[in-house]
This record gives structure tokens, C-alpha cells and sequence, in this order.
């Protein structure tokens, strides 16, 4: 069960059905985010799409946040994408090259926070109708539970979010989920009400928004999957806000619509009647969550761009390691002379090894360092130009993908000290990031990321930024008996795409099986 199924937690309806904008109240349906004319290599794509897919959604929702963008949250690249990176670069007067800087991924998630926090923007499951959103709770400050629906009103009445729940009708045609009848109501046009924008995907969902005596209306309802164990089911919500502050709410409207979860994917959230019946909340039967959501009383502090992490504990030491009892270790591996690749696995928990699925074997392992050579029957590999000191890095690393393939992501990370005197990187890692190759910007290689005990912390699906040990170059020259690292070079840095596109060709998938 998910949101995968339903199109829901920041799936835009109304994108699906034709390439509408999101928040299609009274202009004409944009065009679809469709990635541009594949002709040439394209360097603004490229460092895109290999950032993490967390950080690609989080560019575009700060994007939102800031009225730059107007689409889903899904990290993929178009030109609706590219042009709002490229116009928040030009609004803070940065080089508008389309391609977003460490910096400016830093400045866009911290545009995030206080967005919400001035808001105080905060998911909540409500009780009643079992939705799951996001809600302006400083601005919402009346609460209307009556089952089945739940109202959340401003003080003056002007703003109000309802959450509703409908049964389909009982009819004889199974197929008759009483969806396209809610369609017609919510869509039709009566006195003062117009309706400028709607939509319905038969079986799935519905959208339609349009104005009501100078109220800007929004509504979207879904249906529940076909095996959503209370049985069917709509769900939905309507977000009222006044017509003449659009350019105010409007951004709001696009972070609810992102944030809107019909059918969560959460035991406590199964059943409406149920929920009622096991809550032990209060009568307003509306409760913050605390997965997936910051705490907007305490947004976390943006940090400069000159500012170095300074972690006090190894993450090893904040849970058992995963590693001991694993079946199957996954790692990323770095191709570093023809049939060698280099990566970070505890060797004795490896008794048959594959290189991207094929067989491969362990040459020599560093019990003191960590670091692995795997052997196998491949010819590419180069031996890397190292480089110690430097402190802005870009990893490389291997996430599992659909159909049994991996996914490279570019992390950006920051060099940092450990309170054992090791270094490590701050960077948002999966847990196959082991062995991956840390860059710098020149494209050398400054180190690779020590086998990772523990499983990467999340809010959410948000991988949250960690420390994790980094094995160094001069421990890289010494297992490898490769000349000594060199100093950072003053050449001028190369864009992440630039170095993606050089070295994701070196980047292999290691597993290992007892």
C-alpha cells in the first residue's frame, strides 16, 4: 500500500492527466515539466539529475516556496525546472547557469524552513477523515471536527481547509465508485460560483478549482486503492482562500496540494471509524505527526556558506552495525586499474562477491583502513589522481532502482573532524554509499566513504545529512602504493555535472553474500 498507488504525498493530479499546472485556477494548462530535446550532453541536466532524488525534490519545493515554481515534487528534470533554478539565481545574483551550487541547495532548503516556519506549516493526520496534510497551522486557528469531514478555519473565516471522506453509493456496477458523481457536484457552476480549471482520471481522481464570490477554491479528491483493506473509498480536501491575496496563498496551496496523503500508508491511518475509535486525542481529533515534518517552532539554523560541520561522535556509534547479521551487503566501488576496483566492505562478511552482477573476487583487503580491492573480469579502470585537504567534496554513489538496477547520486559534503580524530563527510548517504569516491572539485579524489554501520536517518523519505567516517587519500596511496596525494589544485572548479559525466563510468555496484 502507498503513496504510489494513489498518486498521493506530493503527486499533483492534475499533472497527470495532461500536463496542467498544479494550481490551474484561472490560467491555461502549462506544459508538462517534459525534459527538454536530448541533441547534446547537457551539463544543467546532468548535475540535476545526479543529485539525490531528496535534494532534487527539495530544490523544487523551496522553488515553490518561493513562487519560482508551480509543479509536482517528483526531482525530475524539465524545462519548468531549469527555468525556475534559473530565475532564483537571477534573483539573488548568482551566475544563472541553471546549475545549483552546494551554497545554493543550502540557501533553498533554509528558504524551506522559514517559508514553514512563518507559517508554522506542519503535517497532521486527521482523525476523521483519515487524510494526511500539510496545513499553515499559525493561520489555521479554529478547528471544526464533524464526522465525516474536519474544517480548520482562520480566525476570521476567510481561510479554511476541509478535509472530507465520501463511501461511494452501494449500486449494483462495481465499477461505479461514485468518484465521477462527486466530480459533477464539486464541478458544477451555480450564481457566483465559476469553475476555471477541472479534471477527472476515471477510477483515480478528480481535480477542479475556480472562484466563489471573491474565494479562490481548490479541490482534489482520490479514490482508495483496490486493495485498501477498509474497502472503498474518497478522500479529499478543499483549501478556500481569498481571491485578492492569491500571490500569498497560491504558494500555500501548491505546498498543501504537495503535501496531500489520502490513503497513508500507516497502520493507525487505516479506517476512519477506527481511528475514532482507538483515539485517545482530544475532541479536535486533528494531531501533528512528527515523521516527515520539521518542527517550525524550531527551524534548524541555515548555515554560511564558510561554516564547517563539527560532529563530537563517529555514527557508528549511534546504532548496532546492520553489517553483522546482513545477508546481503551492498557498496559502491570505483574501477581503479582494469579488472581492479577499489572499495569499503568488512571483508569477512564476504563470501561471494559480484561486481555490477557479475563474479568477482576479493584481491587484498586493510583491516586497519577499511579499504577493499575486489578483482574480476572487466576492463575498464584508470589509476585516480589523489588529493588530500580538500574540504568541498562531491560522492559518488549507488542507490538501488526499479528492475534490479542502481542509480547514481551525486551527494555534495563537507570535510569535517571526528571526535577520534578520523575525518569524515557531512553529506545525506543510503546505506549503499559504502566505498563510494569522494571528489573534489577539481575531480580527483580526495577519499572514500568507510563501510556504513549504521542505516541513514530520515524524516520521512528524506535522507537527512550525516557524518560518516572517510577513508583518505593518503590511506587510498598507501593500500593502492600509488604516489603521494597532492595539495587541492587552484584550477577552477568543475560543475557536478562535469565530474559526474567523467567518472560515472569508474562507478561499480559491490555485493557481497556470506
Amino acid at each position: 500500500m502507498g503513496k504510489s498507488r494513489c498518486l498521493a504525498g506530493g503527486l499533483l493530479m492534475a499533472l497527470a492527466i495532461g500536463g496542467a499546472s498544479p494550481l490551474a485556477f484561472s490560467q491555461p494548462a502549462a506544459s508538462p515539466d517534459a525534459p527538454a530535446a536530448a541533441t547534446a550532453p547537457d551539463p544543467q541536466k546532468s548535475a540535476f539529475v545526479a543529485m539525490p532524488e531528496a535534494d532534487r525534490a527539495a530544490v523544487q519545493e523551496a522553488l515553490g516556496w518561493l513562487g519560482l515554481y508551480n509543479g509536482t515534487l517528483d526531482g525530475a528534470y524539465g524545462k519548468r525546472t531549469r527555468d525556475s533554478i534559473v530565475a532564483y539565481q537571477q534573483s539573488v545574483g548568482a551566475i544563472a547557469d541553471g546549475v545549483v551550487t552546494p551554497v545554493e541547495l543550502d540557501a533553498l532548503k533554509a528558504a524551506t524552513r522559514r517559508a514553514e516556519a512563518a507559517v508554522d506549516f506542519a503535517l497532521i493526520d486527521d482523525k476523521i477523515s483519515g487524510v494526511r496534510i500539510g496545513a499553515p497551522m499559525k493561520l489555521l486557528l479554529k478547528f471544526k471536527p464533524s464526522s465525516p469531514d474536519t474544517t480548520l478555519q482562520s480566525g476570521d473565516g476567510a481561510l479554511s481547509l476541509i478535509l472530507a471522506e465520501r463511501s461511494p453509493p452501494k449500486t449494483a456496477a462495481a465499477e461505479d465508485d461514485g468518484l465521477a458523481a462527486l466530480y459533477a457536484q464539486f464541478g458544477a457552476e451555480a450564481g457566483d460560483r465559476k469553475v476555471t480549471y477541472k479534471a477527472l482520471k476515471a477510477g483515480a481522481f478528480f481535480v477542479v478549482a475556480g472562484q466563489d464570490k471573491g474565494a479562490r477554491f481548490y479541490t482534489r479528491y482520490a479514490r482508495a486503492p483496490a486493495d485498501w483493506p477498509p474497502g472503498p473509498s474518497l478522500r479529499g480536501f478543499t483549501f478556500v482562500f481569498p481571491a485578492d491575496r492569491a500571490a500569498d496563498f497560491d504558494k500555500i496551496a501548491l505546498a498543501i496540494a504537495n503535501a496531500f496523503d489520502p490513503f497513508p500508508d500507516t497502520p493507525a491511518s487505516h479506517g476512519a471509524a477506527a481511528m475514532r475509535a482507538k483515539s485517545t486525542r482530544s475532541a479536535l481529533d486533528v494531531v501533528r505527526v512528527a515523521a516527515g515534518a520539521l518542527s517550525p517552532s524550531a527551524p534548524t539554523p541555515s548555515p554560511s556558506p564558510d561554516a564547517r560541520p563539527t560532529p563530537t561522535a563517529s555514527p557508528a556509534s549511534a546504532a548496532p552495525s546492520p553489517m553483522a547479521s546482513a545477508t546481503e551487503l551492498t557498496a559502491t566501488a570505483l574501477l581503479v586499474a582494469p579488472g581492479e576496483a577499489l572499495t569499503a566492505l568488512p571483508a569477512d562478511k564476504c563470501g561471494t562477491i559480484t561486481l555490477d552482477g557479475k563474479p568477482a573476487k576479493l584481491l587484498q583487503s586493510d583491516p586497519a583502513s577499511g579499504l577493499v580491492l575486489i578483482g574480476g573480469d572487466f576492463a575498464a579502470g584508470q589509476s585516480p589522481t589523489l588529493v588530500a585537504g580538500a574540504s568541498d567534496l562531491l560522492a559518488l554513489s549507488l542507490a538501488p532502482a526499479g528492475g534490479g538496477k542502481a542509480k547514481l547520486e551525486a551527494s555534495s559534503a563537507a570535510v569535517a573532524p571526528l571526535s577520534d580524530g578520523r575525518s569524515a563527510i557531512v553529506a545525506a548517504l543510503g546505506a549503499g554509499a559504502s566505498g563510494a569516491p569522494a571528489f573534489d572539485r577539481s575531480g580527483a579524489l580526495a577519499g572514500v566513504v568507510a563501510a556504513i554501520a549504521t542505516p541513514p536517518r530520515r524524516v520521512g523519505t528524506v535522507v537527512l545529512a550525516a557524518p560518516y567516517p572517510l577513508i583518505g587519500a593518503e590511506a587510498i596511496a598507501a593500500f593502492l602504493q600509488l604516489a603521494a596525494p597532492a595539495a587541492p589544485a587552484a584550477t577552477p572548479a568543475l560543475a557536478a555535472g562535469e565530474i559526474v559525466a567523467r567518472e560515472s563510468g569508474l562507478v561499480a555496484e559491490v555485493q557481497c553474500r556470506p
